[in-house]
C-alpha cells in the first residue's frame, strides 16, 4: 500500500502525521518505509534522530528521493506492506508522481479559513490525480486543532468542507498537543510517549487509514 501525505499548504503537520503513522504501523507489525520527498527534510531528520536517541525502539527505514517518484514507489511497494510518502506543501513533481502512484492521499489541514483558502486551487489538482489514477482514495484530516472545549474552529472548518466533497474527512482529528512536538527531536511517535490522548488519536487515525486503503 502506498500512502502519500500532502497538501498545498506548508506547516500543517504533514511530517508529524507521517512519522506518527509510521510508528503506529510498525507497532502493529507492518513492514514500513518512509520516503521523504520534501526538500525541508523533516521526516529524514526524524529518522536520523530516532537512530541516535531512540535506538532501543523498533527501527523505521527511510529514504530521501526527489523528482519523479513513480518507479521508486512501485519498487518499494513490492517489498514493504506500507510505503509512506511525505511531500512538500506545494504543487510539485514529487506530489504529482506520488499521488498518481498511490493507493491513498492523506490531506492534512489546519481547521482555519486561512489554511482552507488553498482548497479551490487544490481540488482541480486532485481531479487530475484521479484522472491518472482512478483508484486513488483521498481523505482529509484536521491537524493542530485547538483543544479548548469552547472552540468552534473544527465545526466551522467542517462546514467549509461541505463545499468540497472531493476531500471527505477522516473521523479522527489530531489536536494541538505538546506531545507531538516533544517526541520529534527524540525520533519517537506519540504512541511511544506518555500522552494518552495523543496516543489514542493516532491509533484511531491509523485504523481509519488502514480501513480506507
Amino acid at each position: 500500500m502506498i500512502t502519500t501525505v500532502g497538501s498545498l499548504k506548508g506547516g500543517v503537520g504533514k511530517s508529524t502525521a507521517t512519522v506518527n503513522v509510521a510508528v503506529e504501523l510498525t507497532r502493529l507489525g507492518k513492514r514500513v518505509i518512509v520516503v521523504d520527498a520534501d526538500p525541508i527534510g523533516t521526516t529524514a531528520n526524524w529518522i536520523s534522530d530516532r537512530e541516535q536517541h531512540s535506538s532501543d525502539l523498533p527501527k523505521i527505514i527511510g529514504i530521501q528521493k526527489r523528482g519523479n517518484l513513480r518507479a521508486t514507489l512501485q519498487e518499494l511497494d513490492e517489498t514493504y506492506d506500507v510505503v509512506l510518502v511525505d511531500v512538500g506543501g506545494y504543487d510539485s513533481q514529487e506530489m504529482r508522481t506520488a499521488a498518481t502512484t498511490s493507493d491513498l492521499l492523506v490531506v492534512p489541514m489546519k481547521p482555519s479559513p486561512v489554511d482552507l483558502d488553498t482548497l479551490p486551487k487544490f481540488v482541480p489538482l486532485l481531479e487530475q490525480f484521479k484522472d491518472f489514477n482512478p483508484d486513488l482514495a483521498i481523505a482529509g484530516i484536521f491537524t493542530q486543532a485547538p483543544t479548548h472545549s469552547m472552540s468552534r474552529k473544527v465545526d466551522d472548518a467542517k462546514e467549509i468542507l461541505t463545499d468540497y466533497p472531493e476531500i471527505p474527512l477522516f473521523s479522527t482529528t489530531l489536536y494541538q498537543r505538546a506531545a507531538y512536538m516533544d517526541v520529534m527531536p527524540l525520533g519517537r511517535g506519540v504512541v511511544e510517549w506518555s500522552d494518552s490522548k495523543a496516543k489514542a488519536e493516532v491509533q484511531v487515525f491509523v485504523q481509519e487509514l488502514m480501513n480506507l486503503a
